[in-house]
């Protein structure tokens, strides 16, 4: 899981709510969006998530 992997800060309360989130949505008790919405925030909080460059029918 990706929010195992190494953060540069593992006790942010956002990662750690991600990952309340992530387990609470594969026991079935949570919406999928809000697990990725809450991984995406933690992600953005510790600077890890990367731009993709634009699709090329976008330009």
């Amino acid at each position: 899981m990706a929010l195992e992997e190494p953060w540069p800060y593992k006790a942010k309360p956002r990662r750690l709510e991600a990952v309340r989130m992530i387990k609470e949505c594969m026991a079935g008790h949570c919406n999928q969006q809000a697990a990725i919405d809450a991984f995406k925030a933690a992600a953005a909080e510790q600077g890890l998530l990367k731009q993709r460059p634009p699709l090329v029918g976008l330009k």
